[in-house]
């Protein structure tokens, strides 16, 4: 059996319809400005692909500063989103090792193909970093009701690109 057939065994069989419930996003923005005729941007009337294209770049911008280490405050008093990083924890607690490192998956699928054994067990391999580094929202500054039932995730490309831009080079991050 070839690596890629392996890979393919792992992976979960079907598919599973993932819903995110209750969650604000650029079409429902867009469906709120449509629905209260607010249609006139700039002397111009603005269309559904071009407010996506205005709320995707904005996006960009945002994602590139969050990951320069700059600290996105969020306008009308809605907290801020700051890149922090936590020092490495390693200990021993009822005879086994605790950690808060990442699992470096691409090494642990090849380990797992190398060796039976390992999967078996599901012996995994960490990244050794003297920070760990994640994305923290910060709605302590935030000055809106329901402050616990809000949170901020995020996406799989924004984690990918801070998991790039660790191995790449040196982060500017607050030191939490």
């Amino acid at each position: 059996m070839g690596y890629q057939e392996f890979l393919r065994v792992l992976q979960k069989q079907g598919s599973k319809a993932y819903k995110i419930s209750k969650c604000l996003g650029a079409r429902d923005a867009w469906k709120w400005v449509r629905k209260n005729k607010w249609k006139l941007l700039g002397n111009q009337q603005c269309s559904h692909t071009l407010y996506g294209a205005v709320v995707n770049e904005m996006n960009k911008i945002l994602a590139e500063q969050l990951l320069e280490g700059h600290q996105i405050i969020l306008p009308h008093q809605m907290g801020s989103l700051e890149l922090v990083a936590k020092k490495e924890r390693v200990s021993f607690k009822e005879g086994s090792l605790h950690t808060n490192y990442r699992t470096d998956w691409k090494k642990t699928l090849k380990y797992w193909y190398e060796d039976e054994e390992a999967l078996r067990e599901h012996k995994q391999i960490k990244r050794v970093q003297k920070y760990i580094y994640s994305i923290k929202y910060r709605k302590h500054s935030a000055k809106y009701k329901n402050q616990r039932h809000y949170m901020f995730r995020a996406n799989r490309s924004l984690v990918r690109a801070l998991g790039n831009k660790i191995e790449n080079e040196k982060m500017n991050a607050l030191i939490y």
